[in-house]
């Protein structure tokens, strides 16, 4: 039941100063498993009414076992004097109370399945429990004599009244002195219940009693949990426990069915998943217009007047506001009592980008210049093409007819297309020099 623990990790991992509750050294520190951590791993209806009963969540009980109001810290010899039951830690008549107060008035008995309110756990307003140092041999007993334990209190023997039959408690009860300890009763009585059962004296059978007592409510004749409490979910242990759904997003080589999901799986919203995909691409192309025009059609020339003009959607007739109809100049006031905000100041419009199709029909640009050229702005523009900036750095058109030698061209005319044919292939971050 002993185990050597490192000094400064324990210090890290407790919160609370680690020393020996009786010399109260901080060196060579061995402490003691109260409750055996098996404990978690018994039957799920034993370990859902401990839970229940410690005020723990589902699941719990396994981070309590190993929490420090599970573990006494002791001195190397005086753990193991503990550990062989050479003395025992029981609780005082006042500690004993206040445990029993608290089982009866926290909810935790005949609650009934409707209730769910949350349920609390015993704790101690200063973070220390009194128990009673009862000592078994001489070794111990010179313990009590070397460190000078403090006595019991009047308040710790319950005014001489033992608490289970209300009569006087027994000579010499008053000797054994008083421990303050960070364990939980429920920890402690744990132990003390199992030495009491081999160590039991007339006097000290009186801690027994009450020892007894308090474990008689998870040994024996249980506390019984509620159904929805057992059903709860249980806490996992640091991530190791979990449920399918979530451990496929941390497994890192998944099958190619679980990633790779099929197309044909993937379905819109409102699509039929029961209807075969042959007949939505016959529903879809009945529903298509058989006279609408074909977006893919090159654009028609401005002079060409046996081209069909286009649709056009009808202008929207603009309501006029009812504000405006209003007969009273002063209600007019009232509801627009400020003057309409000034247009906001815009930039020069962007040169207009140029149309595909058109772009590739050859245009004379001496006499048909592009529409940027008839317009006062800044040059050039961020939507420029590589037709503007021909146009632009060298006045000619990249999509210029080749001409041969017997052209019967001026000189200009000759050398434009030779210089739009090495333009061309030229990069684009040559044609933006100058």
């Amino acid at each position: 039941m002993t185990a050597a623990v490192c000094t400064m990790s324990l210090h890290k991992a407790h919160p609370i100063e680690v020393k020996c509750v009786i010399s109260g050294t901080t060196k060579r520190l061995f402490h003691v498993v109260l409750m055996p951590l098996e404990a978690a791993d018994e039957d799920h209806l034993r370990v859902s009414c401990k839970e229940w009963l410690f005020g723990l969540p589902r699941g719990g009980l396994r981070y309590y076992l190993n929490s420090p109001e599970n573990r006494i810290c002791f001195r190397e010899d005086i753990c193991r004097m503990y550990a062989r039951g050479e003395f025992i830690l029981a609780p005082t008549y006042k500690t004993y109370l206040d445990t029993m107060d608290f089982i009866a008035h926290a909810g935790v008995k005949n609650r009934l399945e409707t209730d769910r309110s949350p349920s609390t756990s015993l704790a101690s307003p200063e973070g220390l429990y009194r128990y009673v140092f009862i000592p078994y041999t001489a070794a111990a007993r010179a313990l009590q004599e070397e460190f000078k334990m403090q006595p019991q209190t009047l308040e710790d023997l319950n005014g001489g009244i033992f608490p289970l039959d209300g009569k006087p408690c027994k000579a010499g009860s008053d000797q054994f002195p008083v421990l303050e300890v960070h364990a939980h009763p429920f920890s402690v009585c744990t132990l003390a219940f199992k030495v009491f059962m081999a160590r039991s004296t007339p006097l000290t059978s009186q801690w027994h009693a009450i020892s007894a007592k308090i474990t008689s409510h998870w040994i024996g004749t249980p506390i019984h949990a509620p159904q929805w409490f057992i059903d709860q979910p249980k806490f996992g242990e640091d991530d190791l426990e979990l449920s399918p759904s979530e451990a496929t997003g941390y497994c890192p080589f998944l099958p190619e069915g679980v990633v790779i999901i099929d197309r044909k799986r993937v379905d819109q919203v409102g699509d039929d998943q029961n209807e075969p995909y042959g007949q939505k691409v016959g529903l879809w192309v009945n529903r298509v217009d058989p006279d609408a025009p074909d977006p893919n059609a090159p654009f028609p020339d401005a002079g060409d007047s046996s081209a069909a003009p286009l649709r056009t959607r009808a202008p929207l007739q603009r309501q006029r506001s009812p504000l405006k109809l209003r007969r009273s100049s002063r209600l007019h006031a009232k509801a627009c009592p400020y003057a309409p905000p000034s247009p906001a100041r815009c930039a020069p419009p962007l040169s207009p980008p140029r149309r595909a199709v058109s772009a590739l029909r050859y245009r004379d640009l001496l006499s048909d210049p592009p529409a940027w050229a008839k317009r006062n702005g800044r040059f050039p523009t961020p939507k420029f093409t590589s037709n503007d900036w021909a146009y632009f750095c060298y006045s000619v058109s990249l999509n210029a007819p080749p001409t041969t030698d017997d052209t019967p061209t001026g000189r200009d005319t000759a050398m434009r297309p030779r210089i739009a044919q090495s333009i061309v292939v030229a990069p684009l971050h040559a044609l933006m020099q100058p």
